[in-house]
């Protein structure tokens, strides 16, 4: 009987890790990338002077008033490691300053329910070209290959 319970567990596991490893990126209502899987969503957008909004959605994707969410981000450039820190406008949190110039970096998102609540780290690979396929901005590419060990032919697109 723990032998098939066992077995039955460990095909669950697997089951719900393959569908969450093939399942296709959110598009995020504002034309960013979701970073969570489950509801509430976490939307990561860069606006065009650069800044990032972080805007949280219900299961439905239809917006959630903050509730004491903080969030905090870390971009990795080339040129060196630069903090963002959020504040509250509009409903969202922004960051206070911009990403640094250029891109292919990653951007460290943590995410914490309230002040106190343990952080939950999403990493971003920021590309800021346009893909030529889902028309997104290329870190919330929701093509098929988007997230995986896909790459795109970034140095092409720039050309274009």
């Amino acid at each position: 009987m723990k032998t098939t319970r066992y077995i039955a567990t460990t095909f669950l596991a697997l089951a719900v890790s393959a569908v969450a490893l093939f399942a296709k990126p959110i598009p995020g209502p504002k034309g960013g990338r979701i970073l969570t899987t489950d509801a509430p969503h976490v939307e990561f957008f860069v606006e065009k002077d650069r800044t990032v909004t972080v805007s949280f959605y219900d299961k439905a994707l239809k917006p959630m008033a903050l509730s004491g969410q903080v969030v905090s981000a870390t971009a990795e450039a080339k040129s060196g490691k630069v903090n963002l820190a959020f504040a509250e406008k509009n409903g969202a949190l922004v960051s206070k300053t911009a990403l640094p110039e250029g891109d292919d970096y990653t951007v460290v998102v943590q995410v914490r329910d309230n002040a106190s609540a343990r952080p939950k780290n999403y990493r971003v690979l920021f590309h800021d070209e346009i893909c030529a396929e889902c028309k997104r901005a290329e870190y919330a590419c929701t093509c098929d290959d988007a997230g995986k060990d896909h790459k795109h032919d970034h140095d092409d697109k720039k050309k274009k």
